[in-house]
């Protein structure tokens, strides 16, 4: 026999029975090139590309209110801060105009008070005491402070306040007849009632509010 003839051509080697399945056909792949585990990779659609420009302009469109909204806050409290030195200037210097004018008024007293003795007549002093009374009320005037009129006038609890009364036929509803101390308004706004002194028509029923008597 031919040595020749002994030889076994193998064309085929049979699957090895030490993989398993899985591991075979993974070899199988990786020999002819494949991956079965890789994705193959998507092109963006149209659909997505519009979605993702829509989120970017509404993104963007979120940043800048959010910026405009931080701004906004910031003048508010600004302008708060603003306001509030503005009156705190205000209520502290308010006076400031009228307190100038009373030093004039401060400076005429001062004057009447160095006059010496026989310098000046009786009459001349209380002409001078009238001036600056004059120029006083007159200084009141000026910032809103008026007086009160009251003398014959019809009785109010609102800006009258009657320290005394009397029976008077005179009357024929309670009328102020006597001023203990004179009443002012400022800027139609009491700021002192006036004390006077009341005539009352003589009839028991008559009440009159307001009475310390």
């Amino acid at each position: 026999m031919n040595s020749d003839d002994n030889k076994l051509e193998i064309s085929y080697v049979p699957d090895d029975p030490d993989f398993g399945q899985e591991e075979q056909i993974q070899r199988r792949n990786e020999d002819s090139g494949h991956d079965l585990k890789k994705k193959p990779h998507r092109k963006p659609t149209s659909k997505t590309k519009v979605q993702e420009k829509v989120i970017e302009k509404l993104t963007k469109e979120r940043d800048e209110f959010k910026d405009k909204f931080i701004r906004n806050l910031a003048e508010i409290d600004n302008f708060r801060k603003r306001i509030q030195k503005e009156k705190e200037e205000y209520q502290k210097y308010a006076l400031g105009d009228f307190l100038k004018e009373l030093l004039v008024i401060t400076d005429n007293l001062e004057r009447a008070l160095k006059v010496k003795e026989g310098e000046s007549t009786a009459s001349s002093i209380i002409s001078g005491v009238e001036m600056i009374y004059r120029q006083f009320m007159e200084t009141l005037s000026k910032n809103g402070v008026m007086e009160i009129s009251a003398i014959n006038e019809p009785f109010d609890p609102n800006i009258h306040q009657a320290l005394s009364k009397e029976e008077s036929s005179n009357v024929s509803q309670p009328t102020v007849t006597e001023i203990y101390q004179k009443g002012f308004m400022y800027n139609d706004k009491l700021l002192r009632p006036t004390l006077v002194k009341v005539a009352i028509p003589p009839d028991p029923d008559t009440v009159l509010d307001n009475t310390d008597e």
